[in-house]
């Protein structure tokens, strides 16, 4: 049996003062109300330059950085009690560096147990796809990654859509999804998405899920195989018609999955407005 995650402690949040930033911060408070997780919001003022390895003296051969730097931890404080008031005191990390390059230390330093970031950030143009540093850290970060494009309330965690090809893999991913599922006692589906390229039958498919429950008799599971020309229509369909705002998909390490799961959680994000979660399985 896989065990799950010990309860969230921590949960990262990049913020820009963009609306998408503004609703990740949203949605960790209300995961924090529930969970008692810290919040560590953390703000980054694009720069090729590695600050982190610069001497002291050589910092100062930036003054616009340095200003930037001043200013952000001066306003962002007040900023936050203004849009996002909570019980729960946030933490303020304010970076100077690659954005994605910067997120990604302060998880790894927090040891952070979920980040949430907003599906656009600043710069973002109609009809432009998702921006790199949401890719990156979602196929980077050593912890989960929900993406949101509007603030997730409580409802929106009471159904959960587990999608995968359901192998041995899976199981450590669903492992990882199953604490959101305690937090909010949701329901989960687990879903299978029949493509005409990957075609499996009924009995193969809900043999593979089968499993799936061994160890978590505690969560209401639901299955279901659900057919599709591709996997990503097919998920955000499924979702549609069970009212689910919620999906959680593996992604990372891709060994042994086939072709088409490949970019599923991207094209997730972009299609739907769903909340998704990005789960590594490594």
């Amino acid at each position: 049996m896989y065990q799950t995650l010990s309860p969230m402690k921590t949960i990262v949040v990049p913020f820009d003062f963009s609306e998408y930033s503004l609703a990740a911060l949203q949605t960790a408070q209300r995961i924090s109300v529930k969970s008692g997780a810290k919040i560590i919001c953390v703000t980054v003022v694009p720069s090729e330059v590695d600050w982190d390895l610069l001497p002291e003296d050589a910092k100062k051969k930036y003054p616009d950085l340095l200003e930037e730097m001043e200013e952000a931890k001066s306003v962002i404080p007040d900023y936050l009690k203004q849009v996002a008031p909570a019980k729960a005191p946030i933490e303020i990390v304010v970076k100077i560096g690659v954005p994605y390059e910067q997120i990604l230390r302060v998880i790894e330093k927090s040891q952070a147990d979920l980040a949430v970031l907003g599906a656009y950030g600043k710069g973002f143009v109609e009809g432009k796809f998702i921006g790199s540093n949401l890719q990156r850290v979602i196929r980077l970060a050593t912890c989960p990654v929900l993406a949101v494009k509007k603030a997730m309330d409580g409802n929106a965690f009471r159904k959960i859509a587990f999608a995968s090809i359901f192998n041995e893999s899976s199981k450590k991913a669903f492992s990882k999804m199953v604490p959101f599922a305690k937090l909010f006692k949701a329901s989960v589906h687990l879903v299978y998405v029949n493509t005409p390229e990957a075609f499996v039958s009924s009995m193969e498919s809900e043999k593979s899920m089968s499993g799936f429950s061994k160890g978590h008799e505690e969560l209401v599971l639901h299955t279901h195989v659900f057919n599709h020309r591709d996997i990503e229509s097919g998920i955000i369909e499924f979702c549609k018609s069970k009212n689910i705002e919620f999906a959680a998909v593996v992604s990372g390490n891709r060994k042994g999955m086939p072709a088409y799961f490949v970019g599923t959680t991207d094209t997730l994000i972009f299609k739907s407005e769903m909340g998704v979660l990005s789960i590594k399985t490594d």
